[in-house]
This record gives C-alpha cells, structure tokens and sequence, in this order.
C-alpha cells in the first residue's frame, strides 16, 4: 500500500464519520509509514491557511490505515500515535 492509497482510506474513513470532514472544510496535512501501518494526520482547512489556533481542530489524533487492508481507526490524541500502533488500538486508560 503507498501513502496515496493511506490518504484516499482515511479520507474516506474520516468522511463516514464527521460532519466537519464530509463538508470538505478539511485537509490531510501528513502520512507517515510505521512499518506495517500508515498514520494519517488531518486538520481544519482553515487553520492551514490561517495559521490561528482559534481555527484549529484539537483533540483529533491520526488515522491509522493498516496495510494489510484491516479496517482503519482513529488514534487518541493524548497518546503518542506510535504507543496505539503497538497496542493494536487506542487506549483511554
């Protein structure tokens, strides 16, 4: 799987569940590959163009695509994305 594939995945996987993703009104702004998975990072359109922490998303960790076609999910952003993959999903506690 290359990172153009992870980016259409996760663009996908973030549409099905966010109002504020299925309106267009964002963008993926980083792919990076951890083995067998890719972490997809994503924030608001607006901060990207503004640069003002008031048009930030915040409390949004990466999607995590894994390459072996395994569904995708999201990551905690409390935690690193890193520590997730490892577990094999995001932990609260």
């Amino acid at each position: 799987m290359t990172d153009e594939e992870a980016r259409e995945i996760a663009s996908a996987f973030l549409a099905d569940r966010m109002d504020e993703i299925r309106s267009g009104e964002w963008v993926i702004t980083g792919v990076q590959e951890h083995g067998a998975t890719w972490s997809v990072s994503y924030q608001s359109r607006a901060f990207v163009e503004s640069g003002r922490i008031s048009d930030a998303l915040v409390g949004n960790g990466p999607a995590v695509v894994p390459k072996s076609g395994a569904d995708p999910w999201l990551s905690w952003s409390g935690r690193p994305v890193e520590e997730q993959i490892a577990e094999g999903r995001p932990t609260l506690g």
